[in-house]
C-alpha cells in the first residue's frame, strides 16, 4: 500500500480512524485492533523502511527491547512488524498532545514545568540506556503529555542509525527542525549513544524554556554548521527571568564533547531541578549600581578607609591623594598682632598660592629647562582629584564574567554556584564590607564558606575548594 492518508481504509486487522500525525519517521492513526477489540495508536513508518534489510532488522530488536522495559514513562507498545511491505507499531493510546504543540501554544513554558518533564523524559531514557537501548530521536513531536503533563517517550527503534541517518534526511522528508536535536558528534559519522540522547534532552529542555532551538538554521547544512561551529547562546541572554544555574546545566547537556556531557539522563534533570530550586536569577531591575560619593570639603578632604583602596603606592585619582613629591612650602612669617593677624594672614595666603600657581604655569611651559638648582625636581608637580568613582567597576583580567553582577575567577568554580555566593554575600548586608558567607554549591551538593573581601573596586570571595567569585 502507498504512503498517504489512509484514514478509513484497514491495514491487516486494524481499521484505521483519524489521523493522529505525521513526521518524517511515518503516519500516527487512531485504530481498531479487531483481533484484540481495543483502541490503539498505530504508527505506519514509510514503506522504503521496509525493504531496507539492516533496518528493518534493528527496528524488529529494539522495538522488541523497548515493549519489555515497563517503564511508566515509556508508552507501552503492544504489538509490531510488517504488514503488506510497511513496518507497523501498535500502541496504547495516550490522551493529551505533545510538547511540540505545547510550546507552539504558548511560545515557551514556565520553568518548573519544563524541569519536571525533563524528569520524566530523563527516567524513560535511563531505564532504556540501562537496558542497552538508544533513543536517536528525542525531541517535543515524540513527548506525550497527558492533561496532568505526566510524560511519555515514544518511538523507539524507530530513528534510523547513525552511521546511515545523514544520507536519508532528504529521502525521508526530515524536518529542518529534527537537525536541532541531533547531537554533533553524529554529524561526524560517529554512533549515537546514550550521551546522544543526553544532547537531544538537553535541546528539547531549552526549547521549552526559551522558545527556540540553541542551533537554528534554514536549512540542514546552515543547522549543522551552528551547531558545529557557533558559541551557544546562553538561556538567561533570551529570557533573563531564568534561574542563572539553568546557563551551567544546559551548557554542559549541550557539550559538543559527547564525554563533557551529563554522565545520564537523570543526572541532566538532576542538575536542572537543583537549579530550579536555588532560584537565582538576573534582572536588569536588579542590578546595583555604585553612585559618586559628594566633593569632600575643601578645609576637610575624606580619605578613603582600607580596604577600599590598595596599601603600598599612592594610587592616582583617589580622592584626597597626590602624585609626585610634595610642594615646596615657604617658612611662616612671625605672628602679627593679634588685631591684625587675620588679614595679615589672608593676604600671605592669596600671595603664596598666586607664587605657586605661577610657579607650576613656568614648570609646565619650560618642562624643566633652564637654569641650575641644589633641589632637583623630577618634572612637573601633578596633583590629581577625583571626586567621582566609576558607576560600574570593571571586571578583572583573570574575571569570566556569568552575567552583569558576577563572575569567576578559577576554573573549578561554577557560575551556579557564583550566583549563590553573590546572593547570599547581598542578603547578609550592603556590598562594599568584609563578611564570610555560607553558600550551597547545586553542583557538588555541599556548602562552602567563603571570606568576601572588597578589591579594586568589587568584591572578591574565596574558599570551598579553590572556588573564587567576583562580585561586580
Amino acid at each position: 500500500m502507498a504512503d498517504g492518508d489512509r484514514t478509513g481504509t484497514t491495514f491487516g486487522r486494524y481499521e484505521l480512524g483519524e489521523l493522529l500525525g505525521r513526521g518524517g519517521m511515518g503516519e500516527v492513526y487512531r485504530a481498531v485492533d479487531t483481533k484484540n477489540d481495543r483502541t490503539v495508536a498505530l504508527k505506519l513508518l514509510p514503506t522504503a523502511l521496509a525493504g531496507d534489510e539492516v533496518y528493518a532488522e534493528r527496528f524488529r530488536r529494539e522495538s522488541r527491547t523497548a515493549a519489555r522495559l515497563g517503564d511508566p514513562h515509556i508508552i507501552p507498545i503492544h504489538d509490531f512488524g510488517e504488514i503488506d511491505g510497511t513496518l507497523y507499531l501498535d500502541m496504547r493510546v495516550v490522551e493529551g498532545s505533545d510538547l511540540r504543540a505545547a510550546i507552539r501554544g504558548s511560545g515557551k513554558l514556565a520553568p518548573a514545568r519544563v524541569v519536571s518533564i525533563a524528569e520524566d523524559v530523563a527516567q524513560a531514557l535511563d531505564s532504556a540506556h540501562a537496558a542497552g537501548l538508544v533513543h536517536r530521536d528525542v525531541k517535543p513531536e515524540n513527548i506525550l503529555l497527558t492533561p496532568g503533563d505526566f510524560a511519555y517517550l515514544v518511538d523507539f527503534g524507530i530513528a534510523r542509525a547513525a552511521d546511515d541517518a545523514a544520507p536519508h534526511l532528504t529521502q525521508l522528508g526530515t524536518a529542518i527542525g529534527s537537525i536541532a536535536y541531533l547531537a554533533p558528534e553524529i554529524f561526524d559519522g560517529r554512533e549515537a549513544t546514550a550521551a546522544s540522547d543526553v544532547y537531544a534532552l538537553a535541546v528539547a529542555t531549552y526549547e521549552a524554556l526559551t522558545g527556540r532551538v540553541p542551533h537554528p538554521g534554514a536549512t540542514h547544512a546552515a543547522a549543522i554548521k551552528s551547531a558545529l561551529l557557533d558559541d551557544l547562546p546562553l538561556p538567561s541572554s533570551i529570557d533573563p527571568s531564568l534561574p542563572l544555574g539553568l546557563d551551567d546545566v544546559l551548557a554542559r547537556g549541550l557539550a559538543r564533547d559527547p564525554a563533557a556531557r551529563y554522565a545520564t539522563a537523570g543526572d541532566f534533570a538532576a542538575a536542572a531541578r537543583a537549579a530550579l530550586d536555588t532560584g537565582s536569577s538576573w534582572s536588569p531591575t536588579t542590578v546595583t549600581t555604585v553612585s559618586a560619593p559628594a566633593p569632600a570639603p575643601p578645609t576637610s578632604p575624606a580619605y578613603p578607609t582600607a580596604p577600599m583602596y590598595p596599601t603600598g603606592p599612592v594610587y592616582a585619582n583617589a580622592p584626597g591623594y597626590q602624585t609626585g613629591p610634595t610642594p615646596y612650602q615657604p617658612a611662616q612669617p612671625p605672628r602679627p598682632p593679634a588685631n591684625s593677624a587675620v588679614p595679615w594672614i589672608l593676604g600671605v595666603f592669596a600671595l603664596v598660592v598666586l607664587a605657586g600657581a605661577i610657579i607650576a604655569l613656568v614648570m609646565l611651559v619650560s618642562g624643566g629647562r633652564g637654569g641650575s638648582s641644589q633641589t632637583s625636581v623630577p618634572g612637573p608637580v601633578t596633583v590629581t582629584r577625583t571626586e567621582a568613582v566609576p558607576t560600574v567597576a570593571d571586571p578583572p583580567p583573570d574575571s569570566t564574567q556569568c552575567d552583569r553582577t558576577v563572575g569567576v575567577g578559577t576554573a573549578v568554580t561554577s557560575c551556579q554556584f557564583a550566583a549563590a555566593v553573590r546572593d547570599a554575600y547581598l542578603a547578609a548586608g550592603p556590598k562594599g564590607q568584609a563578611r564570610t558567607v555560607t553558600a550551597y554549591s547545586p553542583v557538588t551538593g555541599q556548602s562552602y564558606a567563603m571570606s568576601c573581601l572588597p578589591e579594586r573596586g568589587i568584591v572578591v570571595c574565596r574558599g570551598g575548594n579553590d572556588a573564587v567569585v567576583h562580585i561586580y
